[in-house]
């Protein structure tokens, strides 16, 4: 290479390492800004207009390499416009630059196309991420008419360099073109563009990690606010609508808040990354918390109060999105025509449609009167199965500050007969709670609004699973199965209704929420004037709102020490099924995948034995006749209809005498037909071999791995030993059966989820699962090398929990006649089962039974154990010494995970 060729290449390499640290000094005076505790939107303005200053000069630098001619030629027919984010100035430190290279396609567009290459190269080559497009005025025009999001980008368009003219130009036409002469399409547009699937109310419900831009109440509905403003109000700010009159005093106040603390956490979040990241994660949640010296209060982490504040504003913004959504779309001729027809009125001033209820404006006032008005509109609402109109809404939210908090015997009568109601009651109750009328009627409801539970298992705050909660409960009137048919056969319905609303409001005081609850309960129990008899369900339903899932998920529901107390504190079969019902509701509200087919049946099995129980039979003779129904149901799988009388009565003998060595919980909770499959495999086994069974089960993409054995040397450990080789293999253990009959043979079942697949796992994956179960109960292996092999593959042992709640070791000698429960509160990590199960082998425990479960803050691994003799745990220093061991093991667990006990 010549000297002059690596002069050329010197200087471009100096040109490129100036444009890169041009940028780093920009993000680095916005950092400095932010650091010295300067506002969210004032930084993103400074970034914005370096960055607007960078774009013109690097463009300006490869203009000035054109001939005059061409330079002044494209000053006239061009123009740079910055457009989206970078048009409205608010920019965080990694957003996208949005540019339209906009030309007047005259005689120098191929000469402005080829700058415009150079100048994107550029860009890119200074560590700007581009997003841009070169086109005409009259392009740029007709693009926007059919995509939304080109439309709602162009109403940010803010030329940077270039002709004046023409970026006047294109705001002209676009605003006569796109949104003047077709103003009803725009706003569709604009909806489209907020909300592609076609739901104008947003996301769903709050997320416990949400995208600071994207989620409910993000910067993007603040931005939806201001494209409806700008059609309809031709306004650009939040200060121009409240001029015109779209927004009050006190709203544009909490939006501009909201703005500020949005963007200053989107800056925070951008930085703290280096790259853009818009989610606000549980680790970036505690460690912008920490940066801004949050303070725990004596009910809440310091990382719940921060949550709260931004779910408060993110809410205020939703709210108010929402708001200019419902008002502001426009209404087709027919839907206007339908309404108009099926419509009808009620009660001299409502109109009633086809689902919505309204109120002209000259009657609001007769409405908004006083809370009793205001409740017959929501009892008509629900009796016609629509909810008030946005407007009508509107002026109710606005009259309820004016009200003086007291709730009559008439009111409260009809918000009874309001919860009455199941169809509508979800739609209603949110109402309700948007307008704060339900504030007035349980003042309670207040200190939960956007109250954040943090940790792993929520998905939603506090308000927005009581609702839920109680949306899915009223979706079981169209279900079938045995829930929907106790929520069918309930008579009050508005007492388990009322008892949903009430079940979580003790949340956040520092106390055992159901204890607070039961408080609660009381005092509205007496504020709504309840009768004696139906104040005591309600409190009865709310302090014991927990007490089901905990028998049916971590307790052995064929005990009859169990269940006989439970069911008679229940007391009657009506309180046991809103008890059952209400518990269903309360699981599949904490999540999508909460509540799961595995928890439905052990729900409805521990309902079914406390019914028979209600009925006045007597628990051991129900339970002798459900083992015979059993064996009739196993003989019935297991023996050959082609068998002859004498076969068929030997085979009988033989299914009823290894029945009699199995324990009732392995009869009662194992199908008939696994059970045939069982005995199939001990008859043929041999007494050193090993059976293992693997079965997919599409419905809840899970695989069952059974394991059959009566081979001594195995069965020693063997539930540890499983455990640990599933965990190795990065199988997830969702659910563990164990099962040794009183001669020895060892039946063990772990139902788990493999990540690797998304569907049924290939044959080879189960063979090599099999094969490794094998090889650690034979000894050929060990669980701590089938680990190191496979913690390359992306089993992540070493990952900290989110909750900082405290582990427990819980020790029960008194619930069982035969053996001591052993409770594990613990975050779930890989190789928590393994790690506990083999302390209680080392411990010399023999664990008789084993279930797992997500307990609403923590993992809780039960386990019913004996010493390895069969006695019951009860000497006081023996509990003492199980406890200890499991809290040491656990808490070196936590700090060093699963590698601490395979190295």
């Amino acid at each position: 290479m010549t000297a002059g060729r690596l002069e050329s290449v010197g200087l471009r390499n100096g040109a490129l390492a100036e444009k890169k640290a041009r940028v780093h000094r920009m993000r680095d005076r916005a950092r400095s800004l932010f650091e010295r505790g300067a506002g969210g939107v004032a930084v993103a303005a400074c970034l914005s207009e370096q960055t607007d200053a960078l774009v013109v000069d690097l463009f300006a630098e490869l203009l000035a390499e054109q001939p005059e001619r061409i330079r002044e030629g494209l000053a006239r027919e061009t123009a740079i416009v910055a457009v989206g984010g970078t048009g409205r100035g608010e920019l965080a430190p990694y957003s996208d630059v949005d540019l339209l290279f906009l030309h007047s396609n005259r005689g120098l567009v191929r000469e402005f196309q080829g700058i415009v290459n150079l100048a994107v190269q550029s860009y890119w080559d200074a560590g700007l991420k581009l997003g841009h497009a070169v086109r005409t005025v009259a392009d740029s025009v007709s693009l926007a008419k059919g995509d939304p999001q080109i439309a709602t980008t162009l109403i940010e368009a803010r030329g940077l360099w270039g002709s004046e003219a023409l970026v006047q130009d294109l705001q002209r036409q676009f605003r006569r073109k796109v949104v003047d002469g077709r103003r009803k399409a725009f706003l569709l547009d604009c909806l489209q563009a907020r909300y592609p699937d076609g739901a104008d109310t947003g996301p769903p419900a709050q997320e416990l990690e949400p995208d600071v831009k994207n989620s409910l109440g993000g910067l993007r509905d603040l931005h939806f606010i201001r494209w409806i403003g700008f059609a309809l109000f031709d306004a650009r700010d939040i200060d121009s609508l409240r001029m015109k009159g779209a927004l009050t005093f006190d709203e544009a106040r909490r939006l501009r808040e909201a703005w500020e603390f949005l963007t200053r956490v989107r800056i925070d979040l951008h930085f703290a990354a280096g790259k853009a990241q818009d989610r606000l994660t549980r680790d970036e949640q505690l460690r912008i918390t920490d940066s801004l010296g949050i303070q725990p209060t004596p009910t809440q982490r310091a990382v719940e109060v921060f949550m709260q504040q931004y779910f408060r504003h993110t809410s205020q913004v939703a709210q108010l999105s929402r708001r200019f959504a419902t008002l502001h779309r426009p209404q087709s001729l027919v839907k206007q025509a339908r309404e108009f027809l099926v419509g009808h009125r009620a009660e001299r001033i409502l109109r009633v449609g086809p689902q919505e209820i309204d109120v002209p404006p000259r009657h609001f006032s007769k409405i908004c009167g006083d809370l009793e008005r205001m409740l017959r509109l929501y009892r008509a609402a629900a009796l016609y199965g629509v909810r008030p109109s946005p407007r009508v809404a509107e002026a109710i939210m606005a009259a309820v500050p004016r009200l003086d908090g007291t709730v009559s015997e008439t009111s409260a009568k009809l918000f009874m007969e309001i919860l009455r109601s199941t169809a509508p009651l979800g739609p209603i109750l949110r109402s309700l709670y948007d307008t704060g009328l339900l504030d007035v009627l349980i003042p309670d409801i207040t200190h939960v609004r956007h109250l954040m539970q943090f940790n792993q298992y929520h998905h939603y705050t506090v308000d927005e699973h009581t609702l839920r909660a109680v949306e899915t409960c009223t979706r079981f009137e169209n279900g079938t199965g045995p829930i929907a048919a106790a929520y069918a056969n309930i008579r009050n319905k508005e007492l388990l209704h009322l008892a949903l609303i009430l079940h979580d409001l003790g949340k956040g005081f520092g106390r055992p929420h159901a204890e607070v609850g039961r408080e609660i309960a009381q005092r509205i129990a007496q504020r709504l004037c309840l009768p004696a008899a139906q104040g005591e369900i309600v409190i009865q339903l709310v302090a014991r709102h927990l007490e089901m899932a905990h028998l049916a998920f971590r307790r052995d529901i064929t005990d009859p020490e169990t269940l006989v107390p439970f069911a008679h504190s229940v007391g009657t079969p009506d309180v046991l099924q809103m008890l059952y019902v209400l518990t269903a509701a309360d699981v599949s509200a904490v999540g999508p995948s909460a509540w799961t087919e595995w928890k439905a049946e052990l729900l409805t099995e521990l309902f079914d034995h406390a019914m028979v129980i209600l009925s006045g039979k007597h628990y051991g003779i129900h339970e002798q006749e459900r083992l015979k129904t059993v064996a009739r149901q196993v003989m019935s799988a297991a023996v050959p209809a082609d068998a002859g009388d004498v076969e068929a009565q030997q085979q009988r003998e033989a299914i009823e005498r290894r029945l009699a060595t199995f324990p009732s919980y392995y009869l009662t909770s194992t199908t008939p037909e696994a059970i045939a499959a069982d005995l199939e495999t001990i008859r043929t086994l041999g007494g050193e071999d090993i059976s293992i069974r693997a079965s997919y089960t599409p419905d809840t993409q899970t695989v069952e791995y059974r394991v059959v054995t009566a081979n001594p040397s195995v069965t020693a450990g063997c539930f540890h030993k499983l455990a640990g080789a599933l965990t190795a293999r990065r199988l997830e253990i969702l659910a563990a059966d164990i099962a040794t009959t009183s001669d020895g043979i060892v039946v063990d079942a772990f139902r788990v989820h493999d990540r690797d697949y998304q569907s049924e796992p290939p044959p080879e994956r189960i063979a090599a699962v099999t094969s490794s179960l094998r090889d650690v109960l034979l000894g050929r292996t060990t669980v701590e090398s089938l680990f190191l092999r496979n913690r390359r593959f992306g089993l992540d042992s070493t990952r900290k929990p989110v909750s900082d709640l405290p582990l427990r070791v819980l020790i029960d000698t008194e619930s069982s006649e035969n053996r001591t429960i052993i409770d594990v509160f613990a975050h779930d990590r890989p190789g928590l089962l393994f790690t506990i199960s083999r302390t209680l082998f080392e411990l010399g425990l023999s664990v008789d039974l084993a279930k797992i479960a997500t307990h609403f803050d923590q993992v809780v691994d039960v386990f019913y154990v004996v010493e390895n003799d069969g006695r019951k745990v009860l000497d006081p220093e023996r509990v003492r010494e199980v406890q200890r061991r499991l809290c040491c093991t656990l808490e070196e667990f936590e700090r060093e995970g699963f590698r601490a006990f395979v190295a």
